[in-house]
């Protein structure tokens, strides 16, 4: 074996699931010409002969199963191109190997000394005898409500990696975050990245997918949540209003500042964030404000800030914004409804408080 071919296994090797051989092949040229793979290669389809010959001529049945369009991506783009839990059905399986399987595959552009693609490095896994997880049958037969937010996690991880170790970085995402609320709300840098136990000297990293999925998940939630409060009036729809708030901001690190620009029946015209900043303070501006809803034609106007300490205390800071803002409107025919504050789980609001200047109430 060459120097370059065993820095092939030894690439394709790592990272492996445990137990579960990865089979890597580097194809060569815009007709994707076998130049090597490896003996995993070999095994789970056979020689074939194929070293020398075409992708497309060696597994024509695989042309038309969406096996020929990944690798041309590959190769026109210079960009990777992964498929994951793919169907694939071989003609000609070798013995010992099921005629339909289920395969993670990724196509990894190779360039030459010029930087234009030359080739592609393809590494991959069979994982058709991976079997469903065991809280899947929890899942189906109690249903979902029954799972702990740990276990959600687990089989939320686990569908998006096929990886055993999902109970095991689900409990790092939640030391980490602190509950499931801060695991949706975390970046996705840091979401890719656990900070290691004090028990460990390895860190526990969430793949480039599953960390997407997750803020797949929270910004599904977000837009359902938003498309409730958008179809009818806010102020008729206060307890939907702070729920969604809750979702979006309270368990965000940093402080935000958020206004919904309302039409003359307060009706959602426009939710918009306005500044960001520490976790104590985020800056914004009267003058902004105005601004902004004079360009939307708003004629009233909420205005949102979390605190990420959890504290329902309303500082002096809190007050002296609302009154500038507040004073502000006023000057141009537009009301302030309310100052709402989400603080942990609670959303406080300055006018259930009675904290809303008299002179800009709501009307």
């Amino acid at each position: 074996m060459s120097k370059v071919e065993a820095s092939l296994v030894r690439r394709g090797n790592c990272g492996a699931a445990e137990g579960m051989k990865s089979f890597i092949a580097v194809l060569r040229g815009p007709d994707h010409i076998f130049e090597f793979v490896n003996a995993a290669h070999r095994e789970a389809f056979g020689d074939r002969g194929l070293i020398g010959k075409a992708r497309a001529d060696v597994f024509p049945e695989l042309n038309d199963q969406g096996f020929a369009d990944a690798p041309r991506k590959a190769f026109m783009t210079g960009e990777p191109v992964f498929m994951r839990d793919k169907p694939a059905r071989f003609d000609d399986a070798p013995q010992g190997q099921p005629a339909r399987r289920r395969l993670d595959i990724s196509y990894e552009p190779m360039r030459d000394s010029r930087g234009a693609v030359s080739g592609l490095f393809v590494q991959g896994r069979d994982v058709t005898a991976i079997s469903a997880h065991p809280l899947e049958h929890r899942a189906v037969a109690q249903g979902l409500e029954m799972l702990t937010d740990a276990e959600l996690l687990t089989l939320f991880l686990y569908h998006g990696t096929l990886d055993a170790d999902s109970a095991d970085r689900a409990d790092h995402l939640l030391r980490r975050f602190g509950h499931l609320g801060g695991v949706l709300s975390a970046s996705l840098p840091s979401l890719q990245q656990i900070v290691p136990n004090a028990q460990s000297t390895t860190s526990r990293s969430v793949s480039s997918s599953a960390a997407l999925h997750l803020k797949l998940a929270r910004e599904l939630g977000r837009r359902i949540l938003f498309t409730d409060i958008a179809a009818r009036p806010v102020l008729a729809n206060a307890s939907s209003l702070r729920t969604y708030l809750r979702a979006l901001l309270a368990s965000e690190p940093r402080e935000k500042f958020l206004v919904l620009f309302l039409d003359q029946a307060h009706q959602l015209i426009a939710l918009e964030t306005l500044a960001e900043g520490t976790v104590a303070h985020a800056p914004v501006y009267s003058r902004e404000v105005v601004r902004r809803a004079l360009e939307l034609s708003a004629s009233g106007l909420i205005l949102v800030h979390n605190h990420p300490s959890g504290s329902d205390v309303i500082s002096k800071s809190d007050l002296d914004i609302t009154a500038q803002i507040g004073r502000a409107a006023a000057a141009l025919d537009i009301n302030l409804i309310d100052h709402l504050v989400v603080a942990g789980t609670k959303v406080v609001s300055f006018v259930d408080r009675d904290l809303l200047p008299r002179s800009v109430g709501r009307r």
